[in-house]
């Protein structure tokens, strides 16, 4: 009998495994065809984690999330007004809520309309992009709507999307982001989407249909990459390499971040997400900054095998420029390449590049700094040239012709740092109160006499608006209250300020 039992056993537990096996191979073949239809999703999508990645009381884990915010608000303000994007990890909040509450804290109050949830599988192997169609999903802290119009039009520009239910039934990647979306914003839907095996047209084509809602929507759309970073390494290996991960992640640079992936030197368990997200931010010319990095060594003080957790927002520059790290890093280059053969050799090089974004013409200033010490500052106001040119001409200028110091000297090379700040629209101020130091620079204009202070010096020299008007009065060779006459035209502008 004992030995029936044992074969009874056996035959079951195929016959699980072989019907298991049909049930993913069904939905493989459905996926793939786009056989599944809206009406297959359960109208509201009850929680499955809420009590062991999360708190499963409504005011506990309300209250767990406003804790984290609160701990993590940003001291100096947040990254920009225009964030479009955030990575967030996905790990159970006690591990990992406090990375992601830096992430929300950047968006938190403002007035996005649709969050697009983008995360990987776990737990059900597939091929393409499975979205949630319809519907609402549900937390202890109430319903949100799932966008079934921004959903339908990102199935219909990206054909690799699919309706595939089984991907979202026990996926906690996007289950944990929905909570904190909810301590954040205000009157919002969702667009869940889980991401399987991907091919190059996968991403091209979704980010593709992203950047096409961004445009249409300004403002209004949020991406939300869900990704924890390494896993079950020791605590120095682990730090060691999600810092070059999210090196490559803040430089915007896919393929490095790609290669590393692949030969394992990197690991992002929603690399799909993450990818996708830097993709649109290097085509709308958006820039990364990393918020915050830590690991589960940090919150259980068990550093044996940790996984990792970053958070990042992807934003656009308030200038609207929008200069990429790439691209920065180019026009750093050609400045300093510029100032050295000046000053050692008294002639340049012509400059080259065939970005586009470096050959719009833009209003630019270089800034020499020698221990700290302004050293020369000298720019274009308005838009005259590529920018690239641009700032070659102007780091020129600013070593030998502004007449407040002598020319840059051989000697004094190694010492000089190069400060590049590109200039947004000029715009006309009606009422001083709208000048926001620390965001706008200054040009005053007066008869005959006009003057300029940029965004950073009102900041360096810690002044009021008031004095700020002051100065940039006296910058013109004005008196200090010219500013206060009716004849006097005041105009703001912001800028896109990066350095050596």
């Amino acid at each position: 009998m004992e030995s029936v039992r044992r074969a009874e056993s056996k035959f079951k537990g195929l016959a699980f495994k072989w019907l298991s096996f049909l049930y993913a191979a069904v939905c493989v073949v459905l996926l793939s065809t786009g056989c599944f239809a809206e009406d297959v999703f359960v109208k509201v999508k009850k929680p499955v984690f809420a009590g062991s990645f999360y708190p499963g009381e409504k005011s506990v884990l309300a209250r767990t999330i406003d804790g984290y915010l609160k701990e993590t608000e940003p001291q100096k303000g947040r990254t920009s007004a225009r964030v479009f994007g955030i990575m967030s990890p996905h790990a159970g909040y006690q591990y990992s809520g406090r990375v992601a509450a830096y992430a929300y804290n950047q968006i938190k109050g403002k007035p996005y309309t649709t969050v697009i949830l983008l995360g990987p599988t776990h737990r059900v192997p597939f091929s393409g992009i499975a979205i949630y169609p319809a519907g609402s999903w549900e937390t202890p802290l109430g319903r949100v709507q799932v966008d079934h119009e921004i959903a339908g039009r990102l199935a219909e520009q990206c054909r690799s999307i699919k309706n595939y239910p089984v991907a979202f039934e026990r996926e906690h990647s996007l289950e944990v982001q929905v909570p904190f979306l909810q301590q954040t914003l205000k009157d919002f839907r969702i667009v869940p989407i889980v991401m399987g095996m991907m091919e190059e047209n996968d991403y091209r084509t979704l980010s593709d249909a992203l950047i096409e809602l961004l445009k249409q929507h300004a403002g209004k759309i949020l991406i939300v990459a869900s990704s924890d970073m390494s896993h079950f390494h020791n605590y120095r290996e682990a730090n060691q390499m999600d810092k070059l991960t999210l090196k490559e992640i803040g430089e915007l640079d896919t393929e490095r971040l790609a290669d590393g992936l692949a030969k394992r030197r990197y690991e992002l368990c929603g690399s799909q997400a993450v990818l996708t997200l830097m993709m649109v931010a290097k085509k709308i010319n958006g820039e990364a900054k990393v918020l915050h990095y830590a690991n589960s060594g940090d919150a259980t003080d068990d550093r044996s095998r940790v996984v990792g957790y970053g958070a990042v927002a992807f934003f656009l520059s308030e200038t609207g420029v929008g200069l990429n790290k790439k691209e920065q890093k180019a026009l750093l280059a050609i400045a300093r390449k510029t100032l050295e053969e000046t000053v050692r050799q008294g002639n340049i090089s012509p400059a080259e590049t065939k970005d586009k974004a470096l050959l719009e013409k833009r209003g630019v200033f270089v800034t020499l700094t020698k221990n700290g010490k302004l050293r020369g500052c000298i720019g274009y106001i308005v838009p005259v040239m590529p920018l690239y040119r641009a700032v070659s001409d102007m780091t020129v200028s600013a070593a030998s012709r502004d007449p407040r110091f002598p020319p840059v000297a051989k000697e004094e090379l190694k010492d000089i740092h190069i400060e590049i700040s590109v200039l947004g629209p000029l715009k006309i101020v009606d009422d001083p109160q709208e000048i926001e130091i620390g965001k706008h620079g200054l040009f005053i204009v007066s008869r005959d006499n006009q003057g300029l202070l940029l965004p950073q010096v009102a900041t360096e020299y810690m002044w009021s608006r008031e004095e700020f008007l002051r100065q940039t009065c006296l910058k013109a060779g004005l008196p200090s209250n010219a500013w206060r006459e009716k004849t006097t035209k005041i105009y703001s502008f912001s800028a896109q300020i990066f350095s050596e």
